[in-house]
């Protein structure tokens, strides 16, 4: 666990820029940043960052007033050739996409409220749909990424974001991709200078909208040897699977996503929530399934244990919005609660769709579109619903 005692501490302008560039991803460290964030360094004012002695181990962990993710519609999305060409891969695909769900149904929600991300376990986000990307690079960065996520958007495939933004499109790549955005810090599984397991950013699409995205790497042994070299030191370990790997990363980055989507919510300086506890493994468990996790800062803990208690992973209920977070709203999260639970679960998740990058062309599988059909008429006939829809828009139109 970071150091738990009582501290008072003042940060000099040495640390503020060394601490730039550092919030953002998943580094291979133990508790360490990975991806560049707010430029603190220009116009430093040094009386800003002093601090008064207090118990909290970590009271420089506030919120700088940008946006906050109040409920995410989440998106698994799988790049690469790999996910659909190898049947053991296939297989994870579907595991992280449940995953995902099981996530946003679990009490590791509850850590979020506190920080205006949701209502806790099964009020903070709903699972969207999964998508296949073929024909993508070996080698990306953010030019590549961004330009990809948009042809999805102008194909149809995922929907263009509002205002404000509830996007979480989580990006699992394929073992063979690599990622060198030079430009963030972040070199991912690349033969060399790898700085991160994972991140997660934002651009703005050609209609003006944010789009929020994390990204997950394959994260085999070679990528964390590559990253990390002495495996007691490491963030992530040989010893677990690479489904563990990427559960734990993707826990990291979505809890980072939607607290501080823009690098301007939820931080201190050189770490969001997810870097503090960076590397300390839990599990959670949600029906028959057992994930692993990454144990996530609560900044209610820290302050009610006098820095003892940090770092959590399922508290019982959620935590209550932290006083100087986000102003309280009727959120997307409190206007789902108004849909009746059956009927919703009909809609989600939406079809898988499959989009090729060269070719820039997206489908969804006719046999999946027709269990869905089925699925939401059930325990109607169909063609029956559609006839009936058909006469009510006569009816309507006469």
């Amino acid at each position: 666990m970071p150091d738990t005692k009582t501290r008072a501490s003042r940060v000099s302008k040495q640390e503020v820029e060394e601490a730039v560039g550092t919030r953002g991803g998943v580094s291979a460290k133990m508790r360490k940043g990975a991806l560049a964030g707010a430029d603190f360094a220009e116009g430093f004012d040094q009386d800003l960052f002093a601090v008064q002695p207090v118990a909290a181990a970590h009271p420089n962990f506030t919120y700088h007033g940008g946006p906050v993710v109040s409920c995410s519609t989440v998106y698994a999305s799988f790049w690469g050739d790999q996910w659909l060409n190898d049947p053991a891969s296939t297989m994870r695909a579907g595991r992280l996409a449940q995953y995902l769900k099981d996530l946003l149904a679990s009490k590791y929600m509850n850590i979020l409220s506190q920080y205006g991300a949701g209502n806790g376990a099964g009020g903070a986000g709903i699972f969207v749909r999964s998508g296949f990307i073929s024909s993508v690079a070996t080698n990306l960065d953010e030019n590549a990424i961004h330009s990809t996520i948009q042809a999805c958007i102008n194909a149809g495939a995922i929907p263009e974001p509002g205002s404000p933004s509830h996007m979480a499109f989580m990006i699992f790549l394929a073992d063979n991709i690599a990622v060198d955005s030079a430009n963030l810090g972040a070199v991912m599984c690349e033969q060399n200078g790898d700085t991160a397991f994972g991140y997660h950013y934002f651009y703005t699409t050609t209609g003006g909208h944010k789009f929020y995205y994390s990204v997950i790497p394959g994260l085999t042994d070679a990528c964390l040897q590559k990253s990390c070299g002495v495996d007691a030191g490491c963030s992530l370990h040989l010893a677990q699977t690479q489904e563990q790997r990427q559960t734990q990363v993707t826990s990291h980055e979505y809890a980072e996503m939607v607290t501080d989507p823009e690098l301007t919510a939820w931080y201190e300086p050189g770490a969001e929530n997810g870097d503090i506890c960076n590397g300390e493994a839990a599990t959670i468990t949600v029906g028959p399934n057992t994930w692993t996790v990454q144990r996530m800062y609560s900044k209610f803990d820290d302050i009610n244990s006098n820095g003892a208690i940090q770092c959590v992973v399922e508290p019982a209920n959620p935590i209550p919005k932290l006083a100087g977070g986000p102003a309280s709203a009727l959120e997307l999260a409190d206007q789902l609660k108004l849909v009746a639970p059956d009927s919703f679960a009909r809609l989600l998740p939406l079809p898988t769709f499959h989009f090729d990058a060269k070719a820039g062309t997206y489908q969804v599988d006719k046999k999946e579109m027709q269990t869905y059909s089925r699925r939401l008429s059930h325990p109607l006939d169909l063609s029956h619903i559609v006839g009936e829809i058909a006469n009510l828009v006569t009816a309507a139109e006469g």
